[in-house]
């Protein structure tokens, strides 16, 4: 029969495992260990004792999860709703390492913009709206969005 001991090796392994492939959250090792049949409060214990030796750190998450989805070209406000409600991040970090990012929204928005729809105007209001459903789903703003479409009507 195995020990608690034993089960607590084994989840440090995997925790590790799952570390060394990217930086993970909290919650996101939480429900992955869980899942794989640990008792909870063991993986609990587990991933605690991993923030507090550094090797897992919400902060390091949300900064590398903020860098990726501005890479993918997504807006802020989707960017934090993801960070927040599927891997459990704490807003104020992901709002900070946005802030780290010194990203321009205006001109991201811009530039998904011109990549999805070129330098063509909206034939109409209901292509216009249809841009603007476009880049609202992407995370933008109602300002950005309105930057970015017309910024290219002025053209």
């Amino acid at each position: 029969m195995k020990s608690s001991h034993d089960d607590e090796q084994v989840l440090r392994e995997k925790c590790f495992k799952l570390l060394t492939k990217r930086e993970h959250s909290r919650f996101e090792l939480i429900y992955k260990l869980s899942q794989r049949g640990f008792e909870r409060s063991l993986v609990e214990q587990v991933v605690d004792r991993m923030q507090k030796e550094g090797w897992q750190s919400d902060e390091r998450f949300a900064q590398s999860f903020a860098r990726e989805k501005v890479m993918q070209r997504q807006g802020r406000t989707k960017i934090v709703a993801q960070a927040t409600q599927q891997r459990g991040v704490d807003k104020v970090l992901v709002e900070e390492a946005l802030q780290r990012l010194e990203v321009d929204w205006f001109e991201l928005c811009q530039q998904v913009y011109q990549s999805k729809f070129g330098v063509t105007q909206p034939s109409d209001r209901k292509d216009w709206a249809k841009r603007a459903r476009f880049l609202m789903q992407r995370g933008f703003s109602q300002e950005q969005i309105k930057f970015a479409i017309q910024a290219h009507d002025d053209d």
